[in-house]
């Protein structure tokens, strides 16, 4: 029996959560909707050039899309719901894989039991096998994946995505492992937006949830796709990577992997963050001496520096979330990075002239992978001759730094406090907090009473 049989089976059994997954997708939920509210407003032209492609296309309503006034395909409403959700950069994610989950998983799931009228108690448990897919089989193949330059949230997402939709629709094994099978042909995702052209990034995100619903609906049918899908000689661990460690993809755990995710902070790369919060620190250490820095040495990982710290000069919010230099100078500035920072990027005269002062020099001791460690050393150099040091190994967010349910919360607020009314938020809120049951979901809480179109 392969991997992938062997996998899908695995797959297969969860189906029951204790108390504290359902709690843990209860928060995954309040960030991803704190998530989709912010990408809504930051990438907003790039989303209304795509939402005019797919509202014209028509076709069947089923499912809803954020302010929606009608609803349409399921695995349309997925793409569009993921793409906002990944608008900002502010969407969970998982060290290990070297991506983000929640942001494909969890709008392809909400679509598909929409489209079904699953209940929520059926989405809880679909959210968490697609987790686990996404968390063991990027791991795996990392970090080959991306130094061949595949963004995992696109390219390992697809499957994640179809194996969530097939538990969802209550395929077994057999049909667990075609839906994966199918979406592993249909993968796709570069990091080619890290080079130019940064708003499209969230169509990685977005394929991936379209092609989970339309695999898994595949699969469905009766449809089968290749054996062996991940280890077989032209599988997707073949082409994902030249070092795999299959181990992962069946490693036992005491617990599921819903658990090994971060939540953001900061509306940037993750790679940025650990430097934003040494920045933060280092203005509290400065109080009065900022204006005596003579320049800033930022140690950090390679791999960092390659899909962050290309864009010295953002001149836009896309280019921002992937600015080591903007983030790293705004934050040691003005002691706060938040999404005030993004559209239009506030490039004043003291920003512009930190940033040239700002030299990043590749550090590997900085990153552990086995660790969980991806960290950042900020030098200040003052023109005096003295200097002030800061290093951050793991952010906050992070499993080792976890956030409350109150933070996840209050993110939600902020992001959503301009686009909806206090009584809808609240409900929301409520309705996310005491998610579970055997209700199904309901779309006018969730996406809203499609008044902003």
């Amino acid at each position: 029996m392969g991997i992938s049989d062997i996998f899908s089976q695995k797959l297969n059994s969860i189906n029951i959560l204790n108390e504290q997954d359902k709690d843990q997708i209860q928060m995954l939920l309040l960030d991803f909707f704190a998530a989709m509210f912010a990408g809504y407003k930051q990438n907003k032209q790039f989303a209304d050039g795509v939402e005019k492609v797919i509202f014209k296309q028509g076709g069947v309503e089923e499912s809803s899309v954020l302010f929606g006034i009608k609803r349409i395909p399921a695995r349309m409403a997925a793409f569009m719901n993921s793409l906002y959700g990944h608008g900002a950069e502010l969407d969970d994610g998982n060290k290990k894989a070297m991506g983000h989950v929640g942001v494909h998983v969890i709008p392809a799931v909400l679509a598909l039991a929409e489209a079904e009228k699953k209940t929520q108690d059926e989405i809880m448990v679909a959210i968490a096998v697609g987790y686990e897919t996404y968390i063991r089989i990027s791991s795996a193949a990392q970090p080959g994946m991306v130094n061949r330059s595949f963004h995992s949230t696109g390219f390992a997402g697809a499957p994640a995505c179809a194996v969530a939709c097939a538990k969802l629709l209550g395929l077994d094994a057999l049909g667990i492992e075609s839906a994966m099978s199918l979406a592993c042909t249909m993968s796709s995702g570069l990091l080619t937006y890290s080079e130019s052209q940064q708003m499209i990034k969230p169509i990685n995100p977005a394929k991936a949830a379209e092609t989970g619903v339309f695999a898994a609906k595949l699969a469905q049918t009766g449809i089968r796709g290749p054996k062996n899908c991940l280890e077989g000689p032209h599988g997707w661990f073949k082409a994902a990577s030249d070092n795999v460690d299959e181990a992962l993809v069946t490693k036992e755990y005491d617990h599921l992997l819903i658990h090994e995710c971060y939540f953001k902070l900061f509306p940037s790369c993750r790679h940025t963050h650990c430097g934003i919060e040494a920045a933060i620190n280092l203005h509290n250490k400065l109080e009065g001496q900022l204006n005596e820095i003579e320049k800033v040495n930022v140690y950090i990982y390679p791999n960092a520096i390659k899909l962050a710290g290309q864009i010295k000069y953002p001149v836009n919010a896309d280019e921002t979330k992937f600015s080591i230099h903007y983030t790293l100078a705004s934050a040691l500035l003005y002691g706060e990075y938040g999404v005030d920072y993004m559209n239009p990027p506030r490039k004043g005269k003291d920003i512009l002239e930190l940033i040239e002062h700002i030299f990043l020099i590749p550090d590997e001791t900085m990153e552990i992978r086995d660790k969980g460690i991806r960290g950042t050393r900020v030098e200040v150099v003052l023109k005096g001759g003295g200097t002030s040091e800061e290093t951050i190994l793991v952010p906050k967010g992070d499993p080792e730094k976890p956030l409350t349910r109150e933070d996840i919360t209050s993110k939600l607020k902020t992001c959503a406090g301009s686009l909806i009314s206090k009584e809808h938020l609240q409900e929301l809120i409520s309705y996310l907090s005491s998610f579970g049951g055997d209700d199904t979901i309901s779309k006018t809480i969730l996406y809203g009473k499609g008044n902003t179109r």
